[in-house]
């Protein structure tokens, strides 16, 4: 099985980055929170750092939201066509070995 670790880091990290701002958060009060030094919080947001699940755990919780919505889904075995490119989730883009996570509309 590939997986594309770079890039795994590097979307965990656009989402707690996308998170964190839009609550207001600066960078140093989500370290603090979560027990990071505020430069290796920078390293994961910027993807330069790998991020321990407890790390993953502990912003979710600060965030108030759920892991799986930093988390991205693996993609499904690419021997099946038909189920890398669902109905709505033509237009979203894919990296090697996960895919965007979709947010549900109705969640408001």
């Amino acid at each position: 099985m590939e997986f594309d670790r770079a890039g795994f880091d590097r979307e965990v990290g656009r989402r707690l980055q996308r998170a964190r701002r839009d609550r207001g958060i600066t960078q140093e009060e989500l370290a603090h929170r979560i027990g990071l030094p505020r430069p290796s919080y920078a390293n994961i947001e910027s993807g330069r750092q790998r991020i321990p699940l407890d790390v993953v755990w502990r912003a979710a919780i600060v965030l108030g939201m759920s892991m799986s919505a930093l988390v991205p889904e693996p993609l499904p075995a690419r021997s099946d066509p038909a189920l890398l490119f669902p109905p709505a989730a033509s237009a979203i883009p894919e990296s090697p070995g996960f895919m965007a996570w979709r947010e549900d509309s109705s969640s408001g």
